[in-house]
Formats: structure tokens, C-alpha cells, sequence
């Protein structure tokens, strides 16, 4: 009646059931036709079989209802978007964790739902990816629905069809905050077990350093008193004097670069990136070893290279591996009786960078324990803790290089390590050294 009072068209739909007892939907149009006057004339109508339609439609709902049950069931946030970017549809766990609608969440761009530190980094990710039509990886911090922020790890692909358009992304987020803090510890497990590895090497080093500190505090002493017989003399030679002090002063510098090297060693202090000369870090190094060196009787020879390339990394952590390596290979050849006991330090530079060399003339390794030496707990001497090594490794590969070991012929043991060259502009042309590491000036040959 509301149709008619209206003059519209009225559709309706039923269902009829056929003489064999089959179920039909039937679509009915209802069409009025009126006079000049407004008058109701008559009542066309014409009915379709709606059927297969129906049907199509119901599996629809149903394709759908079980996508968004798929969806709603996987352990992460879930989003799809359109191909220009902007979201279409999330999954029931973003709702509950961002506590907000998906039309809320259409302008995270704008919004607190991304950390603020995060936000440009991961807005230019996205932009980047959207235009090239390439997938995207990122980690970020999200902000709960109570205000926290997590870490999660945010995957995106677009989905393509026959011809290769791009017909929309999914965008899979995973809540990597409790393996991000493990991480952190596992980091400063490393870090703690590092400093009492270094420990333990000034331990073993004591008598060297009390050596190496008194060797100058001795000479500040004779030289001060050498001052004091100039100032007795009449008259004072005072040019004496100002020399002798100047001594005092030298003797006191190397005593306290001495200690301070020590101090490098043992506090414990976070990782400190810095660009630095390994072949002046290695020197300190020899330095601090010198005696036990001479107490084993072991003969030393570096071979550096001139103009090594600069490296990047925490100089300490460094010396603490070349320190490990070089204490190793003296007391291995601490224990052969006969033969030379030599020591030789080599630098370089190959296609990776820098490359470090400690060979020795001990017993050697066997074969079958080479990788087995660089694993945590194992050790082959009596009174080793088996971290020294494992550390050593895990410095070396935080700071991009690798360490290994081969034989050395015709005995002994050569320990190798490579680290990324750091780049830097040659004195006195354009060309650059770079992080791959080889100089666009010089061969790449490493001598080692």
C-alpha cells in the first residue's frame, strides 16, 4: 500500500516449491500504472527466478565469514589495504589492542598508534615500498590500547592478479617485544662475560703490568733526583734541570697511558664505536703482554701494513680479541721444548677490509677440534674456562668480520680476522676507501 500511495515499484521476494518438491526463490516487481487523473489503471508484475543468485550470495557470506575467522585467529595484527595504501579491513586483534575502530585506525600516519621516534623511519619505508610495488620489513614500537608501547615486527606484500596489478597488501604485525628484551640480555650477557674475560687476562698479566708501571715510575725517580743534584751545583745548571724534569714529566705520561690502557680493560663500560688505527691499538697491546712474552721466551715480529685502512668498532673489544689470540699462542708454545718459539703479527688488507694474521710455532690444533675450540665451555687446558675464544668470535662477528684457524707450516697455529675497512678519503686525490674495503689505488693483495 505505502508502494502505491508512493506510485513506485514495489519488489518483493518468496519462495515457491516446484511439483517434485524443489525450493525456488522468486524475485516479484510489482509495477503500478496510473491515469492521466492519478488513478490506479492496473498492476503489471513480473517474477524471476532469483535462485542461483541467492546461492551465490550465501556462499559469499560464508567465504567471507570463514576469512574473517581465519584472520581473526592468527596470533598478529593483521591489516589489508587497497593498492593506493589506505586501509580496507584489520583483524579482530588490532581492534582489541589499539582499542579503536578500523576507521580510527585509517589515519595511524597521523595518529599516537606509532611511536613518534619510529614514525618517519617507517612512514618512508612504506612510501617506498608503495611505489615500487616491492614487499616491506620494518620493526617498530606500537602504542597500546593503555598507553604502553611494544615492539613488533611489521611484514608487508601486495597481492597481484593475472596481469600484474597490484589489487591490494597484507600487512602481518607480530609482537616481538619479549624476544627484543631477551635480546637485550642476551647482549649484556655477552657484554658482562666479555669484561670478565678481560679480567681475568689483567690477572694473568699482573706481574707484566706491575713491571711495565714500574719501569717508568723508576726513571721519573732517577731523573728527579738528577734535578736536585743540578739545583745543588753553584750555581744551579738550571738547563739541566728543565731537561731532567722534562724527563720526570715523560716518565710520568707512559706510566699513566700504562695504567689507563689497564682501566680501558677492566671497567665495565658500554660498546663505544669509534674509527681508530689498528695498528696502534695492536702495539698497546704487545705492550701490555711484553713481559709475559719474555718470561716464555718468545721471539715477536709484526709485520704491519703502511696506510692500513682505519677501522670502526670499540677499540677495547678489539684489543681484548688480538690480547686473547696473542696470550693463547704464547702459552701454547710456552709448552714445546725444542724448536723456536716465534710469534708473528701481520696486518693487511683483501677485498673485505682489514685483515689480521697471529701465527705461532707451538704444537698446533688438531683438525678435528678447530671449529670445536671456538664453542663456549670447551677447552683443552686444565685450568681454561672455554669463554675466551667463543668471545673472541661473537666480537669479531658483532663488528661485521670473521674469525678462524688453519695450521701453520711447518707447526703451530694461525689465527685470522677480517674486519670492514672504515671509509675515508685518500690524502692528496678523490679516491676513497670504502667499507667493502679495497683501495682504488693499490692492489688488493693482503701478504697474509
Amino acid at each position: 500500500m505505502e508502494a502505491r500511495r508512493q506510485k513506485r515499484d514495489y519488489t518483493t521476494e518468496f519462495r515457491i516449491v516446484l511439483p517434485d518438491g524443489t525450493r525456488k526463490y522468486v524475485e516479484g516487481i510489482i509495477h503500478h500504472v496510473f491515469s492521466k487523473e492519478g488513478a490506479l489503471i492496473e498492476l503489471v508484475g513480473t517474477n524471476a527466478d532469483v535462485t542461483d543468485r541467492r546461492r551465490a550470495e550465501q556462499a559469499l557470506r560464508e567465504s567471507e565469514a570463514k576469512f574473517r575467522a581465519a584472520i581473526d585467529g592468527i596470533a598478529g595484527l593483521v591489516a589489508i589495504m587497497a593498492p593506493s595504501g589506505e586501509l580496507e579491513a584489520v583483524n579482530r586483534p588490532i581492534i582489541e589492542y589499539f582499542g579503536r575502530t578500523a576507521e580510527e585506525l585509517k589515519n595511524w600516519g597521523t595518529s599516537d598508534a606509532v611511536h613518534p621516534e619510529d614514525l618517519p623511519r617507517v612512514l618512508e619505508s612504506y612510501k617506498t615500498s608503495l611505489a615500487a610495488g616491492t614487499p616491506f620489513h620494518q620493526e617498530l614500537r606500537l602504542r597500546r590500547f593503555d598507553g604502553e608501547h611494544r615492539w613488533f615486527e611489521n611484514r608487508g606484500a601486495p597481492i597481484r592478479d593475472e596481469s600484474g596489478r597490484i589489487t591490494r597488501w597484507y600487512c602481518l604485525l607480530v609482537d616481538i617485544e619479549d624476544r627484543t628484551r631477551a635480546l637485550e640480555r642476551l647482549q649484556q650477557l655477552q657484554s658482562d662475560f666479555a669484561r670478565m674475560n678481560r679480567v681475568s687476562m689483567m690477572g694473568e698479566l699482573a706481574a707484566s703490568l706491575t713491571h711495565e708501571i714500574t719501569q717508568p715510575i723508576a726513571s721519573a725517580r732517577n731523573n728527579a733526583c738528577a734535578a736536585l743534584n743540578f739545583l745543588n751545583r753553584q750555581p744551579p745548571d738550571l738547563g739541566e734541570v728543565r731537561e731532567a724534569l722534562d724527563n720526570v714529566v715523560s716518565d710520568a705520561d707512559r706510566a699513566g697511558n700504562i695504567v689507563e690502557r689497564v682501566r680501558d680493560q677492566m671497567k665495565k663500560a658500554p660498546p663505544r664505536k669509534a674509527r681508530f688505527d689498528l695498528n696502534e691499538a695492536i702495539d698497546e697491546v704487545i705492550i701490555l703482554a711484553r713481559t709475559v712474552i719474555a718470561k716464555n721466551e718468545v721471539s715477536v715480529q709484526t709485520r704491519p701494513t703502511d696506510d692500513l685502512l682505519p677501522v670502526q668498532g670499540d677499540r677495547v673489544q678489539l684489543q681484548q680479541v688480538v690480547l686473547n689470540l696473542i696470550l693463547n699462542a704464547v702459552e701454547a708454545m710456552g709448552s714445546v721444548e725444542a724448536g723456536a718459539r716465534e710469534l708473528s703479527i701481520i696486518t693487511g688488507q683483501d677485498q673485505t677490509g682489514v685483515r689480521v694474521a697471529v701465527r705461532d710455532s707451538g704444537p698446533g690444533i688438531d683438525p678435528d677440534h678447530r671449529e670445536r675450540i671456538f664453542q663456549t665451555f670447551y677447552t683443552t687446558k686444565s685450568s681454561g674456562t672455554g669463554m675466551g675464544l667463543s668471545i673472541c668470535r661473537s666480537i669479531i662477528n658483532g663488528h661485521g668480520g670473521r674469525l678462524w684457524v688453519e695450521a701453520n707450516e711447518p707447526r703451530g697455529a694461525v689465527f685470522q680476522f677480517t674486519l670492514p675497512g672504515a671509509e675515508r678519503e685518500l690524502d692528496g686525490n678523490a679516491n676513497t676507501v670504502t667499507a667493502a674495503g679495497a683501495r682504488t689505488d693499490c692492489p688488493a693483495g693482503s701478504g697474509l
